[in-house]
């Protein structure tokens, strides 16, 4: 405790709050604690569980908040604010730390003298308490406007520069005489695929197709029969196979098939082709518990979403001295132009285009026909991304938690769309995955064991 001197103007804290009566200073500082801080002093940090009501006399503090790994600055407080980080900043969560940006001098108080002070000085330091809330919350609400506006500006430039820099792409001759180049599909894939995008399809018509088409029910048993899936026992009947495989995965080795036999059997094309067979399945479980009728839809959609890096692929090795010029082309693009080369509907085709706008656009930017298609493509990367060991933080984009709200699911984050719902799903399936999906999800595994976690990012082979 200070003894009661006569307060004077030459006190320089008495400077920083003027118009205050001299008998509440004189009480303050009987109360209160003294404490001069030069620049760079923490006036507290996190885990100190501070239960102090801090009046700041002189100097500025910065008050920072920890989130993820990063640590950011909240606020900066002036002379003549009062902070108590119990109180005054219970709704926002704990402060990391109040640190000094110039000499300082704060006076402190227990917070459990508050409720005891005489009624003077307990009015005047709520009436700062609330006084730099209101504060805070005006800068708040109108940094929240300045960003809200900068968001918007950015989503238009960013929508503007993708569809100026691609507008020319049908006018180009190397563009669309590679997109002729490309083989179509096979004839069985290309009628399945036109098939499974229809909502209404039902297993009965898939399996009408089938017998009516001997080159399908042949290309469905080499592949069942392959290394690709490792049965012990030879398969020789179509229905076996859609019994141990199931509808779906009938319906995904079939358009994989087909979609393989489009590109070159190198290593770079089969990479592609391996992920997007496993987002294909990551997708189809997203979509059973979003929409049923349309989960094998949606299968077929992810199979085709990088059929664009494929193109791209194939114009650097018919280019090799253009190869710096041709990474500067929009995949996305080139592979909604080649669906169109391949008579697939328009709401597929724009879904391909835009899958990658939730990075820099919320999802009513997105046409509404293909809104639910991106956003499935976006989530179903990033659960696969979190397999692979990815943060939170490395995942983190400003419009996740608005397009994780356009599947309409029970699920606060796709951390537990992954680990409650989706992984469990799949392992059920086992041995009716492709390998490399199955070598995939034991990837984490794995990880979880500490062991090596990188021998399941190699690309399986095609048998």
């Amino acid at each position: 405790m200070h003894g009661a001197p006569k307060m004077t103007n030459d006190h320089e804290w008495f400077k920083a709050l003027p118009g205050i009566h001299e008998k509440i200073l004189i009480g303050l500082y009987n109360v209160g604690s003294l404490r001069n801080l030069a620049s760079g002093d923490v006036l507290f940090r996190e885990g100190e569980g501070d239960r102090t009501i801090h009046l700041l006399l002189k100097g500025s503090l910065r008050l920072l908040k920890r989130s993820g790994s990063t640590t950011r600055q909240v606020a900066v407080c002036q002379p003549g604010d009062v902070l108590c980080e119990s109180r005054f900043f219970a709704s926002s969560g704990t402060l990391t730390a109040a640190v000094a940006t110039q000499a300082a001098m704060v006076l402190s108080f227990p917070e459990t003298l508050l409720d005891s002070l005489e009624p003077s000085l307990s009015a005047f330091l709520t009436k700062k308490l609330i006084d730099t809330f209101q504060r805070r919350l005006q800068e708040h609400m109108a940094r929240q406007e300045s960003l809200s506006a900068h968001c918007d500006f950015m989503t238009r430039f960013a929508r503007r520069s993708i569809v100026e820099r691609t507008q020319d792409y049908t006018q180009s001759e190397m563009i669309v005489g590679m997109l002729k180049k490309v083989p179509q599909l096979p004839m069985y894939a290309s009628r399945l695929a036109h098939m499974l995008l229809d909502a209404k399809v039902s297993a009965k018509d898939v399996a009408a197709l089938a017998k009516n088409d001997p080159s399908l029910v042949s290309a469905v048993l080499k592949r069942v029969n392959s290394a690709y899936y490792n049965w012990q026992k030879k398969i020789s009947d179509f229905q076996h196979a859609v019994i141990l495989l199931g509808f779906n995965q009938v319906y995904q080795l079939v358009i994989a098939d087909g979609l393989r036999r489009t590109m070159p059997n190198t290593p770079p094309f089969r990479a592609l082709h391996n992920h997007s067979v496993v987002i294909s399945h990551m997708a189809y479980e997203i979509a059973q518990l979003v929409n049923r009728q349309q989960a094998s839809m949606v299968s077929t959609v992810a199979l085709l979403h990088d059929i664009g890096k494929s193109v791209l692929l194939l114009m650097k090795k018919q280019n090799p001295k253009l190869s710096v010029l041709i990474d500067l082309l929009d995949s996305a693009k080139l592979g909604s132009l080649l669906l169109q080369e391949w008579n697939i509907p328009e709401n597929v085709c724009r879904a391909v285009e835009m899958q990658d706008y939730p990075i820099f656009s919320p999802p009513d930017q997105i046409p509404a026909n293909a809104r639910l298609l991106v956003a499935i493509l976006d989530v179903s990367h990033q659960c696969a991304e979190l397999i692979q060991g990815a943060s939170r933080e490395n995942l983190w984009k400003p419009y996740n938690e608005e397009w994780l709200r356009v599947l309409n699911l029970r699920v606060k984050d796709v951390e537990s769309l992954t680990r409650d719902h989706l992984l469990p799903s799949l392992e059920k399936k086992g041995g009716a995955l492709p390998e490399h999906v199955r070598q995939f999800l034991k990837g984490i595994h794995e990880k979880d064991q500490a062991l090596d976690d990188t021998a399941h990012d190699a690309p399986q082979p095609f048998p």
